[in-house]
């Protein structure tokens, strides 16, 4: 079952960069588009939004209440400042509840692949992401991959392992490798040889009057 995530929001008047007079009450500028409906500008509360956005991220569906008007969106963009990081503005893309979207979901590996807790191997994230289809109400908000079966260096987990479900296709190329291992280099016998500082021989060159 989804997490439900609601935000209200109220129709924005100030446009333009007068906005920042708006972020100095706390209030956060955005908007909202999508297919069949006019861009809507609107304001939110600041504070309310970041704490949603830390937990909702980009693939969870959002009940944005505009002036108690019910709007099914998700983030689509975030502004932010390029020092301080805040965030300047947000789009939110209003969809059809009854018609499936596709959407970039992130891949998060779970669990511990046997080479790796050797230390023969690093993780590489061949893709963070895949592409989902799906209806807004059943879009995962991640896939979560086990790496356990990564118990030799010549396997991968690829696009077509990743656990099927009724609610969303995966429309990533089946062969797409997502994630594998990366190994280590070791250090053979050889190079330990070579490592070792071995004093060079002294010859001495007789000297006349020495025995031969």
């Amino acid at each position: 079952m989804r997490t439900q995530y609601t935000i209200p929001a109220q129709k924005r008047m100030v446009l333009g960069k007068k906005v920042k007079h708006l972020r100095t009450q706390g209030l956060l500028p955005a908007t909202v588009y999508g297919r069949g409906i006019e861009p809507v500008s609107i304001q939110l509360d600041s504070k309310a939004f970041n704490l949603m956005f830390r937990q909702a991220g980009r693939t969870s569906l959002i009940d944005l209440f505009i002036d108690g008007q019910l709007m099914s969106v998700f983030v689509q963009d975030v502004q932010r400042h390029p020092v301080k990081r805040d965030i300047l503005h947000v789009d939110f893309k209003a969809v059809d509840l009854k018609r499936v979207i596709q959407v970039e979901v992130p891949v998060i590996a779970v669990g511990e692949s046997p080479v790796i807790v050797r230390g023969d191997a690093l993780l590489n994230h061949a893709l963070s992401t895949v592409m989902v289809e799906a209806l807004p109400a059943e879009l995962p908000q991640h896939i979560e991959v086990d790496i356990s079966v990564l118990d030799q260096m010549d396997k991968s987990i690829h696009a077509r392992d990743l656990a099927a479900s009724g609610t969303y296709k995966v429309l990533t190329n089946a062969d797409a490798v997502v994630l594998s291992l990366t190994q280590l280099r070791a250090t053979t016998e050889t190079e330990d040889e070579a490592a070792v500082v071995t004093e060079p021989e002294l010859i001495r060159r007789p000297r006349s009057g020495d025995e031969e």
